[in-house]
């Protein structure tokens, strides 16, 4: 090889494709073993990650926990767009997070949930967005994955398997499904070498997370079944609906609010309402 060539391929900025890439911002997941298989050792501020899992419940809330618990100790808020079932108060608090740092954006028509969505993103004033979907349009997703590199949100998009088999924006693509009392983590897609061998992950072994501190009366979470025991969820009881255009007073005026309060007390450059696009369906 010559000199020249090989002085290049040394050079710390080249990311060969057979290597994991360089990114400097990540919030470790809180398992070593999981770290490793991250680029960057780490869950990514600055890009979506898509979890693909066919069930509720299996532990995919339990596996970002250890980050979400890093954030809330950071001061960090977390905002949960369209989630399936609303979080129980104080099973966020036994998991060591302050459930006032934790915001609900609820919406019935899923334009308004992408809407939410991409707002939250391009804030760049929360540590993380946890965002359900009602169905998965590669426009829309190309849209959240712009909205994330602008900022450093944690940034996690939740949909079926059968995604899997289509294309993605998303650079870290992670297919999740029970295996026994651990869960099985299959990161398909990476900036960086394919994983050969997916991960058996104890979950609960996850909330053991050396940043927090536990007592005794917090080693588990609600004993419900399904999603709601990831994180004591409970059904919910009422949606609430966006207007079409910025809100400005009402009931939907106050949800909004809430999802962007740090914002707004910064600075917000007012953008185009997206969701009168050609994409809305």
């Amino acid at each position: 090889m010559k000199p020249a060539l090989a002085e290049l391929l040394h050079n710390p900025l080249v990311w060969r494709g057979d290597q994991l890439a360089r990114i400097e911002q990540t919030v470790s997941s809180g398992l070593v073993e999981l770290d490793r298989a991250l680029p960057g050792g780490g869950w990514p501020q600055n890009a979506l990650t898509e979890l693909l899992l066919d069930e509720q419940g299996i532990g995919e809330l339990r596996l970002l926990m250890p980050a979400l618990q890093r954030l809330a100790q950071a001061s960090e808020s977390i905002v949960l767009v369209a989630p399936p079932h609303l979080p129980h108060a104080p099973a966020i608090a036994a998991a060591g997070i302050d459930p006032a740092q934790v915001i609900i954006v609820a919406a019935a028509e899923d334009k308004h949930r992408w809407w939410a969505a991409e707002q939250v993103l391009r804030a760049n004033s929360v540590g993380a967005l946890l965002f359900w979907p009602g169905s998965l349009v590669e426009q829309r997703l190309r849209r959240l994955q712009l909205a994330a590199q602008e900022g450093e949100t944690l940034a996690f998009v939740f949909a079926t398997t059968a995604r899997a088999a289509q294309p993605s924006p998303a650079p870290l693509r992670i297919r999740l499904s029970p295996a026994g009392a651990r869960l099985r983590v299959d990161v398909f897609k990476r900036r960086g070498g394919v994983m050969s061998v997916p991960l058996l992950v104890d979950v609960a072994d996850a909330l053991s997370f050396r940043g927090v501190q536990r007592t005794p009366r917090n080693l588990h979470l609600a004993s419900n079944s399904g999603f709601l025991a990831s994180l004591g969820m409970t059904r919910p009881r009422a949606r609430a609906s966006f207007n079409r255009r910025y809100p400005i007073g009402g009931r939907e005026a106050k949800i909004w609010n809430r999802a962007l309060a740090r914002a707004d007390e910064v600075r917000r450059v007012p953008r185009p309402d997206s969701r009168g696009s050609c994409c809305s369906r």
